[in-house]
């Protein structure tokens, strides 16, 4: 089986990456790589492994720092900008070798350790068997719902009538009081400017920046993935006060990166993305609609569910590697998750 490192998803065509991956994720995809290196937000490296000359493995990373107990530079392997993971092989030999090149990414950016993040369960029980002196954890989790439902009143039904009762306020307020009017557009370069800074509203109200999609991103994006991302906007009064990105194939829906203009916070607008999108992915006939992790006491009373995300993580100095394996201990019997 023969190696290959290189700093573009280009090095393989489309139809052989989705042999690897699959098609389930957007965050996934051959498009969603092709955006992000066109963004030039994160600086990609890729492991691939053929044999004869077909492609039958394949791992994405990235260098960034990360606070570990103390901030430290990692190889991240994951999706970039996303909550999945990109580390695809089919059994220990594929992973042993993705594993050593990886490693030699590590000693060429001077990076401390190896990050293998947003592993679903099945995927992590699998890739924990196949390595060796990697410390396992648990990240925050996603959530979804599922969408067995006929359309949007048959998923209130599925609420308590107290949670039922606030959607509808909340809906009926936005529309008949503040004329808030929601827009869903794969128009990227043209709300590009918009898009950047309601989400830098929420960067900055949070000071972390790691997650700000750019102007470029959004220009690279209309090029590459036009037809499975849409951007939902809502507006006040023809002003855009809040913007959220939604990724789609055929049956899952994904909103990230979530924007809003702090001088617009007592229109509810934040809300409203939940409940625009749970009812524009029925529409679509959409099996499932993740929201990502954080806000879950929220997200359980509008019927989220967890999933549950696990992580790998692996030291270059031994030394280190001891301090790190022992951290995590001590937040794995806290209950914590990093």
């Amino acid at each position: 089986m023969e190696r290959e490192i290189t700093d573009t998803i280009r090095a393989v065509d489309e139809e052989e990456w989705n042999k690897v991956a699959g098609t389930h994720n957007v965050e996934q995809s051959y498009g969603w790589f092709k955006t992000v290196e066109g963004s030039c937000i994160r600086k990609m490296h890729y492991v691939f492994l053929r044999e004869n000359g077909t492609l039958e493995a394949a791992a994405c990373c990235y260098p960034s720092q990360e606070k570990m107990y103390v901030e430290l530079p990692f190889l991240e392997v994951k999706a970039p900008l996303g909550i999945s993971s990109a580390f695809f092989s089919k059994g220990p030999e594929q992973t042993d070798m993705l594993v050593k090149g990886l490693e030699e990414i590590c000693r060429k950016e001077k990076v401390k350790g190896i990050l293998i993040l947003e592993l679903k369960r099945g995927e992590y029980s699998a890739i924990r068997r196949q390595v060796k002196g990697f410390t396992d954890f648990q990240v925050n989790d996603d959530t979804y719902v599922d969408l067995n439902f006929t359309d949007f009143r048959d998923y209130l039904s599925s609420l308590s009538r107290k949670r039922r009762k606030s959607i509808k306020h909340t809906l009926n307020k936005a529309r008949k009081k503040w004329e808030i009017k929601p827009v869903f557009t794969n128009e990227f370069s043209t709300w590009k400017e918009v898009a950047h800074r309601l989400q830098r509203y929420t960067c900055e109200r949070h000071n972390d920046y790691k997650w700000l999609l750019t102007e470029q991103f959004y220009e690279a994006l209309e090029k590459n993935m036009k037809e499975t991302a849409e951007l939902l906007l809502f507006f006040k009064d023809d002003v855009p006060i809040l913007s959220v990105l939604s990724l789609n194939t055929p049956e899952i829906s994904q909103y990230r990166f979530p924007g809003a203009d702090p001088q617009y916070r007592d229109y509810q607008a934040y809300f409203l993305l939940y409940y625009e999108g749970i009812k524009r992915a029925i529409e679509k006939r959409k099996k499932r609609i993740y929201f990502g992790p954080t806000t879950y006491e929220f997200k359980e009373k509008i019927g989220c569910r967890k999933e549950e995300l696990f992580g790998l993580v692996k030291m270059e100095n031994p030394v280190l590697h001891l301090a790190l394996k022992s951290y995590v201990k001590v937040l794995k019997l806290s209950g914590k998750k990093l």
